[in-house]
């Protein structure tokens, strides 16, 4: 669901999961955590390219994803904010390149990396603001 492809210096992660728009699982935050971490200890890799497909970046938390971590009765520690932890810790620059939704975390991810392209369709949306709660990762305070 991330494919990874180096070309050169530069490493493209891509989500890839159109069905779903992009959303991102469990599995999908360790793997961008992972190849993040990854190219950070690789000297080959000069600047990573994330993206995602089909005119999307993400959606997202998978909602499936998210209520089963939400239900589960000994939850492990939140993938997605060991992701951002990669990302912030990361000192290979981080570019993200983005078209149409970056939702949520999709948007929260976005503070941590070193550059953003934005294309005209990008659209932007910390949903957690429209449910009266806080985003993640220190959104508020990063923006």
């Amino acid at each position: 669901m991330i494919k990874r492809l180096q070309s050169g210096a530069v490493l493209r992660l891509t989500i890839n999961r159109p069905e779903k728009k992009n959303a991102l699982t469990r599995i999908m935050y360790q793997e961008l955590a992972s190849a993040v971490a990854d190219a950070d200890s690789d000297e080959s890799v000069h600047a990573v390219v994330m993206s995602g497909v089909d005119g999307v970046f993400t959606a997202g938390n998978d909602l499936d994803d998210f209520r089963a971590r939400a239900t589960d009765e000994n939850p492990k520690p939140s993938a997605g904010l060991a992701f951002i932890k990669a990302l912030m810790d990361c000192d290979t620059p981080v570019i993200a390149a983005v078209e149409g939704l970056a939702i949520g975390i999709g948007t929260t991810m976005l503070l941590h990396c070193d550059s953003v392209i934005a294309g005209r369709s990008a659209t932007f949306k910390t949903a957690f603001v429209d449910l009266g709660l806080v985003p993640e990762a220190a959104s508020t305070v990063t923006m």
